[in-house]
């Protein structure tokens, strides 16, 4: 009886810490770092302007002199890498991604590697769709693939990428997955730097999806307090 005595009290135990768990999260007094929030349509908006600052919070966007892999220098550097060491916030990141999905058909994930590889799997998980990726070299032995994963000839792949720039990564990908017998017709990415990135898709056939901007970011960050005057100027937006 001792045992079932001790074992009854343990359970008791348990279920008091569940209900005082879920009396926090109702009641919205959990830390952020801690929560795992659904993604609800009706509160996109808002829930796409906390994750910006959550992003800025885990060290995302950098200020300083940075060179972008096109060779241009910029004020400032957004490091989406970061986002795998943080769960919570990787999954916020793939939901506001699967938001763009929902009307699109596709085959298979393509991810650009190498920033976007993380991103372009968690979202082959999330979405049950197989994922490939075009390698950035071709590996001098064993298979030799120019694509990873596997493919039919004729099957339409969607290109995830992390940030679209100068759009030269993602047409080089392409390239690659077109020759392999692989069809795309959209790219989706996080953010769009702005620029003529996304007209040169365009231009070349491929329909551009971002879930967010640097202006929407720069807008959401200076009304959280974020951003300085002189930051946001750096990212082209006027004090």
């Amino acid at each position: 009886m001792l045992m079932e005595d001790r074992l009854g009290e343990r359970v008791a135990e348990l279920k008091g810490q569940i209900a005082s768990l879920r009396d926090r999260v109702i009641k919205g007094r959990q830390p952020a770092a801690d929560r795992c929030d659904l993604w609800l349509p009706q509160a996109r908006s808002d829930q796409l302007d906390r994750l910006v600052v959550d992003l800025f919070d885990i060290g995302c966007l950098l200020f300083g002199e940075y060179v972008q892999a096109s060779g241009a220098l910029f004020n400032y550097y957004i490091d989406l890498r970061r986002i795998i060491s943080n769960p919570n916030i990787f999954h916020q990141v793939l939901h506001a991604y699967s938001d763009l999905l929902a009307n699109l058909h596709f085959d298979r994930i393509a991810g650009i590697p190498y920033g976007s590889l993380p991103t372009a799997t968690g979202l082959s998980l999330l979405l049950h769709k197989p994922l490939i990726y075009p390698r950035k070299e071709v590996k001098a032995h064993g298979a030799r693939r120019l694509i990873e994963g596997d493919f039919q000839e004729g099957e339409t792949a969607l290109v995830v990428d992390d940030i679209l720039i100068t759009g030269g990564s993602v047409l080089e990908g392409i390239g690659k997955l077109e020759s392999s017998g692989l069809r795309v017709k959209d790219v989706v990415v996080f953010i769009d730097h702005g620029g003529a990135a996304a007209q040169r898709l365009a231009d070349a056939g491929y329909r551009t999806r971002a879930v967010l901007t640097i202006e929407q970011i720069t807008v959401v960050l200076r009304e959280a307090g974020r951003l300085s005057a002189e930051q946001a100027a750096l990212l082209g937006c006027q004090p």
